[in-house]
């Protein structure tokens, strides 16, 4: 229903000559990083992440209108080259687009955060129903089945089956750098990446949990996002630099940076049982292999500057490697 909508803004902007290339090219339902994060664009993949909660807990008004901020994200990226936050430009793409202007994402994370409240509440009645006094048990049940039936809420169990996947990367052909990229952020999130191809080209697809597929896409567009940047300034003061060594590079520095025994064993489980889930679930009857990178060469002076870059390199603590507990 989203992808049908997204694509008939696009062809309305297109007809009307606003925008010649397409807003996005996928959208997925996953939950954020921050539980507070109710949507999301990466200008890297032109992917718009809803999140899940959302998805499961809103009416289809809401969802579209969370969407359509999201998309107007997307167009103030088509039509300016970058991100402008929530300014007077994104809100003329709302506009465009046809966002509620009476919509406030302030006014669903309040009801999200109410239903959030109520299910604490039925979590805590039916840890009640198993009090050795009779009358506190059937007393707790009666209300947790009541306040279910209000709000509509059923508490389940979590699934441990459950995995997520999401595209980082889509082309004909993938340059050496950005191999080694999807594999540092496997390296680092836990993910298992694996890319398949199509007549259309390659896309690369990370597997994993809710909070390690979305922390692919963060770290995916913080890092090239960052070296672009580098990149051009490099090459305004003069420096001929190439893309492809300088970000083999940084990752260089930055895998020697985030090396370590202890967390780097935590990963390893972290994705061999994403690798064992994506098989059993996803590739039930496909053989995955494994195949070495390797590299043809490259521009050193590119290379060098690259690892200075990644050396210095801050990465927000979002992104921290996880630790088994």
């Amino acid at each position: 229903m989203l992808k049908a909508l997204g694509k008939a803004k696009e062809d309305e902007l297109s007809e009307a000559g606003i925008i010649h290339t397409p807003l996005f090219r996928n959208i997925i339902v996953a939950p954020s990083l921050e539980e507070e994060r109710l949507g999301y664009f990466s200008s890297q993949s032109l992917l718009i992440v809803i999140s899940e909660k959302i998805a499961l807990e809103c009416d289809s008004t809401t969802v579209q209108n969370i969407f359509l901020h999201e998309l107007a994200h997307a167009l103030d990226y088509n039509l300016h080259g970058t991100l402008s936050g929530h300014s007077s430009q994104f809100r003329t793409c709302c506009r465009i687009l046809g966002v509620d202007p009476d919509f406030e994402k302030s006014h669903v994370r309040t009801t999200l955060t109410d239903s959030n409240e109520k299910k604490d509440k039925i979590r805590k009645l039916l840890a009640l129903s198993s009090s050795p006094f009779e009358n506190e048990a059937s007393e707790a049940i009666r209300k947790a089945k009541e306040l279910m039936a209000k709000s509509g809420i059923s508490l389940e169990k979590d699934d441990d089956e459950r995995i997520y996947m999401v595209p980082l990367y889509q082309a004909k052909r993938f340059p050496f750098s950005i191999r080694k990229l999807l594999g540092y952020i496997s390296s680092v999130t836990g993910v298992y990446v694996v890319t398949s191809c199509t007549e259309e080209g390659k896309t690369a697809v990370a597997y994993g949990s809710l909070e390690e597929t979305e922390a692919s896409i963060y770290l995916y567009d913080y890092l090239t996002n960052a070296t672009e940047r580098e990149i051009a300034r490099l090459r305004r003061s003069g420096e001929h630099v190439t893309k492809d060594s300088f970000l083999c590079g940084a990752l260089s520095s930055l895998m020697k940076r985030t090396s370590d025994d202890a967390s780097d064993n935590a990963i390893i489980v972290i994705q061999g049982r994403n690798r064992a889930l994506a098989k059993k679930i996803v590739f039930p009857d496909t053989k995955l292999s494994h195949r070495a990178m390797y590299s043809r060469g490259g521009d050193w002076k590119s290379y060098t500057k690259g690892q200075g870059f990644g050396s210095s390199l801050a990465i927000p603590s979002s992104f921290d490697r996880k630790e088994l507990e």
